[in-house]
């Protein structure tokens, strides 16, 4: 027979063990820790896009996480854009809660409370957008309001225009105007 502080140690020698085997499978569930942990981390950062040696657009943010197996760079916080035309003109800005950033393709997606103002005056709301460097497009499925230079106020669920907002399109358009169109009260 074994004697009661034996049993007991090896009761807790038990537990110990099937707790740590329980907490590795966990770890286990969520992924390596090479997932988890990125291998860049840097705050108030800068990230500059160029196409054939121009300028195309300069992000900043809080902070940026970068894992090098993928070509992904996630900006964290205050992310700001600043969007620059053919000639290396500032044409519009765009703030967000968040962004990634494909440094393969140059594309960029935006994330939470997206604002983007053209340097004309125009204004886009929504909580996700897209902006593709290959075709110089934003774009969302979203719902979006618009505000025209005129003070137009556009809803629609779906956008898209060229990053200074000068050409765009809604879809499923609805809105309010102050405008009079010659109708008589």
């Amino acid at each position: 027979m074994m004697s009661a502080g034996i049993r007991l140690a090896l009761l807790t020698a038990a537990m110990i063990l099937s707790g740590a085997c329980k907490e590795s499978a966990v770890v286990k569930q969520r992924g390596s820790t090479k997932d988890m942990y990125p291998d860049h981390e840097s705050w108030q950062s800068t990230v500059i896009i160029s196409r054939n040696a121009r300028l195309v657009a300069v992000a900043n943010s809080q902070r940026m996480v970068k894992h090098n197996d993928r070509d992904m760079a996630h900006l964290i916080g205050q992310v700001n854009v600043d969007f620059y035309n053919e000639y290396g003109q500032h044409v519009s800005h765009l703030f967000a809660d968040s962004a990634d950033v494909n440094s393969q393709t140059n594309t960029m997606s935006a994330f939470g409370h997206v604002v983007i103002r053209s340097d004309s005056g125009l204004v886009l709301r929504t909580e996700t957008l897209r902006w593709d460097d290959k075709y110089d497009m934003v774009t969302t499925n979203d719902t979006v309001l618009f505000t025209t230079l005129e003070n137009d106020t556009l809803y629609g669920v779906g956008f898209e225009s060229d990053v200074d907002l000068t050409h765009w399109k809604i879809y499923q358009p609805w809105g309010v105007t102050e405008r009079n169109f010659g109708v008589n009260d």
